[in-house]
């Protein structure tokens, strides 16, 4: 069909047109063909991959089941990235963590077992001793003219003797030493010659074998003497006789 209404050959004048219009710029005749290829004819259809294989069937061969998922674009080369093989970082961090601990947990229980065996040895009978802590005290010196608590004193001329209480029976070896005597409802005993007995307090009881001087002062307090001439000072509450 050579009429001017074929589409085909009005396309080949067309690209004759244009192959003759870029010939003349590019400043040659020839066209920008090689030799043997005829610009009219047309070009062959474009090469198109096979279809996926559908649903459920199997892929032919040779063929990715579905498909590349790394193709290229096309025109282009891909080389895929090969994937590193070895063990990720935190997994032999979390390996030597937990041989830490295994460690750590082996010496506490080896710790606890030697405790053990050493208490076992030491105390077959598993029993606990109580040791209670030993408290001292201090010793204070003696101060010479308090009351003492002894039940028979000796008073001399350069130690004197003082009895004092509450209902306390006791007795004083006089050595021509004084005497002094106070307290409550106190029984006591004076031997020997004393020098001067002085009786304070409530209701005390007082015999003397002799004495140079007795005084008497405070309430109710009676005083017997067996021997002597003593020198007497009392008031009206008190009594000193002789016996």
């Amino acid at each position: 069909m050579t009429s001017p209404d074929d589409p085909e050959e009005r396309i080949r004048q067309l690209e004759q047109s244009a192959a003759a219009y870029g010939a003349r710029e590019l400043g040659t005749d020839q066209p920008p063909y090689g030799d043997g290829v005829n610009p009219s004819s047309p070009l062959p259809p474009p090469v198109y991959p096979a279809p996926p294989p559908a649903y459920g069937s199997p892929p032919s061969y040779g063929q990715q089941p579905y498909g590349d998922p790394y193709q290229p674009p096309f025109g282009t080369h891909y080389t895929p990235i090969q994937k590193k093989s070895g063990v990720p970082t935190g997994v032999v961090i979390g390996l030597i963590a937990l041989v830490f601990v295994i460690l750590a947990g082996i010496g506490v229980v080896v710790s606890f077992m030697s405790s053990t065996i050493d208490e076992s040895l030491d105390n077959p009978d598993n029993t606990r001793t109580f040791v209670p802590p030993t408290i001292t005290f201090p010793s204070f010196p003696d101060i010479t003219g308090l009351p003492s608590d002894d039940t028979e004193q000796t008073a001399t001329a350069d130690a004197p003797a003082s009895v004092a209480g509450v209902d306390e029976t006791k007795t004083v070896v006089c050595e021509n030493g004084d005497v002094n005597i106070s307290g409550v409802n106190n029984t006591v005993t004076l031997t020997g010659n004393c020098g001067t007995v002085s009786v304070s307090g409530v209701e005390n009881k007082i015999t003397v074998d002799s004495a140079n001087a007795i005084s008497a002062s405070g309430f109710d307090n009676e005083i017997v003497y067996l021997s002597g001439d003593p020198q007497i000072n009392t008031t009206d509450s008190n009594k000193v006789t002789r016996g």
